[in-house]
């Protein structure tokens, strides 16, 4: 499946790949060329539209993990992160306290 004279990893970006994961339901697509009425509950429907409109969303990994661990502000990725930003230089101490911190989180 694919759409003709592209890669066919790009076919999952286009319209048409999002209207059919939204046909399916508990889907949004930032693709402004899908449909609304592809949604089929006006929730989702509702957040899709939004999320076409914006100008400006981001996306991050804190609500696919433990919350000590992706998305407590000071407290692993979170502070990692910018433990990072501040020492770049420091690789390999970031990564090994990331481990760590992973470690410890999904042991609970």
């Amino acid at each position: 499946m694919g759409v003709p004279g592209t890669h066919s990893t790009m076919w999952p970006a286009t319209a048409e790949a999002a209207t059919v994961w939204a046909r399916r339901g508990g889907f949004s697509s930032p693709n402004k060329n899908v449909r609304p009425s592809a949604y089929k509950d006006p929730l989702n429907r509702a957040n899709a539209t939004a999320l076409a409109r914006a100008k400006t969303f981001r996306f991050d990994l804190s609500d696919l993990q433990p919350s000590a661990f992706g998305g407590t502000v000071g407290q692993g990725l979170f502070k990692l992160f910018q433990d990072f930003l501040k020492s770049p230089s420091n690789v390999n101490g970031i990564t090994a306290q990331m481990e760590a911190a992973a470690a410890k989180a999904f042991k609970q």
